[in-house]
C-alpha cells in the first residue's frame, strides 16, 4: 500500500480546515491501539506490542489515559514502514477521483 504525502497532506488540510470553518468544531481523528489493530488487520495486542517495544511512533495525546495518533500519523508510520492499511474509514488511500465507498 502506497500512501502518497498528497493523499496525507489532503487529510491533515480537511482537518485544519474544519478547524477553521464557523460552527462547531470537529475535534482531528484519533486512533487508538485498537483502531490500530483493526487498520493494520492484526491480532488484538500485537499493537500493545508495537507500543511497548517502540515500533510504533511516540503517541501524539492521552484520551482517558489511553495513547492516542493522530490519523495522519498512523497513515505516514505505515507508509515508513511498509505495512498495508486494511481498514480506512476515512478514505486516505482512496485514488482521488475514486468514489467513495457506497457511493460507486
Amino acid at each position: 500500500m502506497k500512501v502518497s504525502k498528497t493523499q496525507l497532506r489532503a487529510a491533515v488540510r480537511s482537518v485544519a480546515d474544519n478547524l477553521i470553518e464557523e460552527g462547531p468544531i470537529s475535534p482531528p481523528p484519533v486512533v487508538g491501539l485498537k483502531e490500530i489493530g483493526r487498520m493494520f488487520d492484526v491480532k488484538d495486542n500485537t499493537p500493545y506490542q508495537w507500543r511497548s517495544k517502540g515500533v510504533l511512533p511516540k503517541e501524539d495525546g492521552e484520551v482517558s489515559n489511553n495513547p492516542v495518533w493522530k490519523v495522519p500519523t498512523i497513515y505516514a508510520f505505515a507508509e515508513r514502514t511498509n505495512r498495508t492499511i486494511v481498514w480506512d474509514p476515512w478514505g486516505i488511500k482512496r485514488d482521488p477521483g475514486e468514489p467513495e465507498a457506497g457511493t460507486a
